[in-house]
């Protein structure tokens, strides 16, 4: 099952990554793709407990279990 739209304020390194967009509501699988192809603008020791979960989430439901990033 697809989770609900993610509201971007909740996620601070997703916010940030979101530079170029204007929505509040970010599509689970846009905010995946985005924290692929962005994860070396993440601040990883910054990354709130919540937001690891969801980075998780979203790659066992859309990566299969797995992130590609560089």
């Amino acid at each position: 099952m697809q989770p609900a739209f993610i509201n971007r304020h909740d996620y601070p390194e997703l916010d940030a990554i979101l530079w170029d967009r204007a929505d509040d509501l970010i599509d689970p699988k846009v905010a995946f793709h985005v924290y692929e192809e962005r994860w070396r603008f993440i601040a990883q020791d910054r990354l709130l407990e919540r937001e690891r979960t969801l980075i998780n989430e979203l790659a066992k439901i859309y990566g299969h279990g797995y992130m590609l990033v560089a």
